[in-house]
């Protein structure tokens, strides 16, 4: 019997951020705390480093984007799955700037099964915003 620690499967890393200090307003939507924001930057950077598959630090991302509050005006965390061992995931989530600066305060990261199957989804920016990513499925695998 093989370990299910240890063998590929899906995993749903679910992040909370810690929104208790200074909330930053943009607009119409996508604001959010000023913790977020100080290293937002290098947040977009890691995912860009561990979505080339030549990095040794890369993760098959099956999906990937902020969480929105209610009212569609602040990210108040960030959901991924990925196709990952569970030590894969959890490496991923704790060398993200977002863990290391601590903006998020709660993070599950919990081995997922998809009724359906897997498809492969493809990511595209809109208008190069890279905080709105659209998910786009091609094909079944």
């Amino acid at each position: 019997m093989s370990d299910p620690i240890s063998e590929r499967a899906l995993y749903i890393i679910h992040c909370l951020d810690d929104i208790s200090g200074e909330m930053i307003d943009k607009g119409a939507r996508f604001g959010g705390s000023a913790k977020r924001f100080s290293v937002y930057a290098d947040h977009k950077a890691y995912l860009g480093e561990t979505s080339d598959p030549s990095s040794p630090k890369f993760i098959h991302k099956i999906a990937a984007g902020p969480i929105e509050s209610d009212d569609k005006k602040y990210m108040i965390g960030s959901f991924f799955i990925v196709e990952a061992t569970k030590e894969e995931a959890e490496n991923f989530n704790r060398n993200d700037p977002f863990f290391v600066n601590q903006v998020w305060d709660r993070i599950t990261i919990n081995r997922w099964v998809s009724p359906i199957g897997i498809k492969q989804v493809d990511a595209e920016m809109e208008n190069g915003d890279l905080t709105t990513v659209q998910m786009v499925v091609r094909s079944k695998i």
